[in-house]
């Protein structure tokens, strides 16, 4: 997690709080701030949009810069032609980027998100952590930061995603809490030993004993559970996964990710599982218990 970090904006109010966060966050990790805005293909009358636009675009740079000024991060700007979602990715990747960050409204489901389909199409195509700051997250995503508590949300009874490796680090390196935690039906008490020691196994012994996460467990309408814990949690970061197949969370149907991106009072890191989910050990047991929500 050692490149820059990378901003997608739109010159909407939202995207001024998420350059923001992006600032503090590359202020805090000692990273570069890379800005991009992407235009859709301009008819030959269109060229005093386009100044306008390269305008905006300095404008959210200098307010940018005056945030580092003195810092010794430095920050670059970039303004192109095509689909935001591809050019983004595709600046990361060059880059070598550690977080892509990105605002979304949730307007109505994951084929609303802002910027345009912008958020959508990135979770679903990039290999890196992606960071959604959500409506009701912006005005206040910069006192997130630094991180000091994490949530993790994930399924143990469908196995452990790369999601548990990455929390892991980041809680280590930030020397954050973490709470790993997941929603269940009625009548299943706890998630069962073996799904621990998957977890510790995909998290790493080094972060695991390190960071000794906290691990709960709640009843109830899975998007409804996860706003109320990370509001219950003071949770800085919540980390989310979806499928490397483009599918939506890994235990939550469609939906239900676009209602909390929409209502998470944090940001939220999703990241695209690189490798098939880790299968839970059956047979195999470690001393881990969980806390009860």
């Amino acid at each position: 997690m050692q490149g820059p970090i990378v901003v997608g904006t739109d010159f909407s109010q939202l995207s001024w709080s998420v350059v923001d966060y992006a600032a503090e966050l590359a202020l805090e990790e000692s990273k570069s701030l890379h800005l991009i805005y992407a235009m859709p293909i301009l008819p030959d009358d269109s060229f005093a949009l386009l100044q306008i636009q390269k305008q905006e675009l300095e404008n959210q740079v200098n307010a940018a810069e005056k945030k580092l000024r003195g810092s010794g991060l430095k920050i670059e700007s970039a303004l192109v032609m095509g689909a935001a979602a591809h050019q983004l990715i595709q600046l990361a990747d060059e880059l070598n980027a550690a977080y892509i960050v990105v605002g979304t409204q949730g307007l109505s489901g994951m084929a609303r998100l802002l910027l345009g389909s912008v958020a959508e199409a990135v979770i679903r195509k990039s290999d890196r952590p992606v960071i959604v700051v959500g409506p009701q997250a912006a005005a206040m995503a910069k006192k997130n930061i630094p991180w000091k508590h994490l949530m993790l949300a994930c399924d143990t009874a469908a196995g452990v995603t790369e999601a548990a490796r990455l929390a892991g680090n980041i809680a280590s390196g930030h020397q954050a809490r973490l709470t790993i935690f997941t929603v269940r039906e009625e009548g299943i008490q706890y998630p069962s030993e073996d799904q621990f020691e998957a977890i510790e196994k995909m998290m790493g012994r080094e972060a695991w004993l390190t960071v000794k996460p906290q691990c709960l467990i709640r009843y109830g309408e899975p998007a409804k559970e996860i706003i109320r814990m990370v509001e219950d949690t003071q949770a800085d970061l919540l980390v989310m996964s979806v499928h490397r197949s483009g599918e939506l969370l890994t235990h939550l149907p469609s939906g239900i990710m676009a209602k909390v991106l929409r209502m998470s009072r944090c940001p939220a890191m999703v990241l695209r599982d690189i490798q098939a989910p880790h299968p839970t050990q059956v047979g195999h047991h470690a001393n881990h218990k969980s806390a009860p929500a």
